[in-house]
């Protein structure tokens, strides 16, 4: 029960900093709203470190987090610019795929999946390709709803494996482990700024929105790795990753958006396949 309600946090936390990063990317850029989220988040948790003083694990302990930080930069990069380009309602569905990730990886470690989560995997990557098919087919709004798909999937896989990262480095302690991603992952993210020299451009009233963005991450990250040490990474890693429906809450009730009726269905799927795979 610790670990599921942990792991729920986690979602909340995700969803609604996925939320403010993404409505704000929208009126700067995704690298923007990326690169100042991340960068909140490290120098917070970088204070934590100084100020709590935990014991130093090894070196072996948090390489799988400094090498999920890497991985889960881009992810973070495709996540903002998937919400940017497309509605949030569709591309959330999608992102939460992430979750396959994990369940798959524990499965391939020794964890046996019951009838129910076997189903709910294949639930999933229905309603996955049935709302990756309902954005406007033609026109500029349908290149940029088909840009945002495929930026939504790349986000699946890149976040999945820092899911991953994050429980392997979990012997480290959460604060450790969560430090050493965030800061691999905003190095990562400058360093790809330096040579890609993309638009940044941080707008004063948007400062604060991604100032509250970044602490929401920082709790969303130490709550997940928390959750997956309490409990088994399959089932863990799909309670914590409900985030998108978090952020599709949020996106109706804040910017009206609203789901055709396919795509309701089709997002109905994928989190009926969320809940099987945790019921099994």
């Amino acid at each position: 029960m610790t670990a599921a309600l942990l792991a729920l946090l986690a979602s909340f936390s995700w969803g609604t900093s996925d939320f403010l990063a993404g409505l704000e990317s929208r009126r700067s850029t995704a690298w923007t709203a990326a690169l100042a989220g991340q960068a909140v988040a490290s120098a917070t948790l970088l204070v934590l470190l100084a100020v709590i003083s935990p014991a130093r694990p090894g070196l072996s302990a948090v390489v799988a987090p400094a090498v999920g930080g890497v991985v889960g930069a881009f992810g973070v990069l495709l996540g903002y610019k998937a919400l940017a380009l497309a509605d949030m309602s569709v591309v959330s569905p999608i992102i939460a795929g992430a979750a396959l990730v994990p369940v798959t990886w524990g499965i391939a470690s020794g964890e046996r999946p019951g009838s129910l989560q076997v189903l709910g995997i294949g639930v999933t990557l229905i309603g996955i390709v049935v709302i990756s098919r309902g954005g406007p087919a033609t026109g500029t709004a349908g290149t940029r709803s088909r840009a945002g798909i495929a930026a939504a999937v790349g986000c699946a896989l890149t976040l999945g494996l820092f899911l991953v990262a994050l429980d392997y480095g979990g012997d480290a302690g959460a604060l450790y482990t969560v430090t050493v991603a965030r800061t691999a992952a905003v190095l990562t993210l400058a360093a790809a700024a330096v040579v890609a020299r993309p638009a940044i451009r941080l707008r004063r009233r948007g400062a604060p929105v991604l100032l509250i963005a970044g602490l929401f991450i920082v709790a969303a990250n130490l709550l997940f790795t928390s959750a997956a040490t309490h409990g088994y990474l399959s089932v863990v890693g799909v309670l914590g990753w409900l985030n998108p429906a978090v952020t599709m809450v949020w996106a109706a009730a804040v910017l009206g958006e609203r789901l055709r009726r396919s795509q309701l269905v089709a997002a109905a799927l994928v989190f009926s396949g969320i809940v099987l795979l945790t019921a099994g």
